[in-house]
């Protein structure tokens, strides 16, 4: 294992860096029998049939990554964040609100991107009943009503929180895992609509029309959540 945990160190990178990334799992894959073709590149050899990534790329893509999305910010581009698997969940809600930007993490809505201006009647209709909730009109209405209008608000609340301002299609969609169900759906709608694809990639994704990608650990935790950590310092950080 030592002579593999030296293949992924690049000497540009300091060695904290890489200490950090093992200790979080980064470089753990899934089995071998789940790599996907297109990531194979990104990989060293498995350590008892898991895959393990060559973490120079991942550090190298990750830096790509923060200087897009940070030239994306400066120009006012909207990116959607999306990762509704309980891993991702609460890091990519995270990060949207740290950028400032959207999330969609309590479930991939079908047709969200791909039949978006239909959506927005859906939103819009969200936005009514948070305004009669600020207002305490809901209050005022019958026990029965007003019990099945709050269940509704919180049903919407838990889809559409993060989307609730967003008005027109985001410019980029960022996924973390794509080879989870719902987030290969998600990945259809953006190719479908040409909206550029970054994603957190573990080695089961396929990578194809993926416009940026970090290949690493994208199911567990504690990478998902040193990744997007680092993007945020990155991305934060003053020139």
């Amino acid at each position: 294992m030592e002579n593999k945990t030296h293949a992924i160190i690049d000497k540009n990178v300091k060695q904290d860096i890489f200490e950090e990334m093992i200790a979080a799992g980064v470089h753990y894959g899934r089995a071998k029998r789940y790599t996907h073709p297109s990531m194979k590149n990104f990989l060293l050899k498995s350590n008892k049939n898991i895959e393990l990534f060559n973490l120079k790329y991942t550090i190298q893509k990750l830096n790509e990554i923060a200087d897009y999305l940070k030239k994306a910010l400066a120009e006012n581009k909207k990116i959607l964040f999306v990762g509704t698997t309980p891993a991702s969940q609460n890091k990519v809600q995270e990060i949207a609100k740290n950028l400032g930007q959207y999330y969609l993490t309590y479930k991939w809505v079908g047709g969200f991107l791909t039949n978006f201006q239909t959506l927005q009647a859906r939103l819009l209709y969200f936005r009514d009943l948070l305004k009669k909730e600020e207002n305490n009109e809901i209050q005022n209405l019958p026990p029965f009503q007003r019990s099945k209008m709050e269940k509704e608000i919180q049903k919407l609340k838990n889809i559409y929180s993060g989307v609730v301002n967003l008005e027109s299609l985001p410019d980029i969609i960022f996924i973390v895992n794509l080879a989870y169900k719902q987030h290969k759906t998600a990945k259809r709608e953006a190719i479908k609509m040409k909206i550029p694809i970054i994603a957190l990639a573990g080695s089961d994704n396929d990578i194809s029309n993926v416009f940026l990608f970090a290949p690493g650990n994208d199911k567990a935790p504690r990478s998902i959540a040193w990744q997007i950590d680092y993007l945020m310092k990155k991305i934060n950080a003053s020139e």
